[in-house]
């Protein structure tokens, strides 16, 4: 996909995240672990997602994360989701800190409570 066209469709992707469309459960077949998975391209793509994202206001960001806190069988994307902003989205933005700090205690948040 062209870099362009990866761009929007993450922002896009951040949109429906944002406004509960979604849930962050449908990056649950992605292996944000398995860095021998994580072209340049797919780095680009995510850490354009999540940095979408990790701009929200911080009730938002919240809410986002914890709606994949209260599932079980997710452990594996909470896993992948924290590994990778700090790894990929963090280290290149050092301003998200603070929301990535705040996304993780949401991704710990099994009692689902909102913001």
């Amino acid at each position: 996909m062209p870099l362009m066209r990866s761009m929007h469709l993450a922002k896009f992707v951040a949109e429906m995240l944002a406004s509960f469309t979604v849930s962050l459960s449908v990056l649950k077949t992605v292996d944000l672990n398995d860095i021998t998975l994580l072209t340049p391209r797919r780095v680009m793509h995510f850490r354009i997602l999540f940095e979408a994202i990790l701009e929200y206001p911080e009730n938002l960001v919240w809410n986002i994360f914890t709606r994949a806190a209260v599932i079980p069988e997710l452990e594996s994307l909470r896993q992948g989701l924290e590994f990778f902003i700090k790894e990929y989205v963090v280290k290149t933005n050092k301003d998200l800190t603070q929301k990535f700090k705040l996304a993780k205690k949401a991704l710990s948040n099994v009692e689902g409570v909102l913001k």
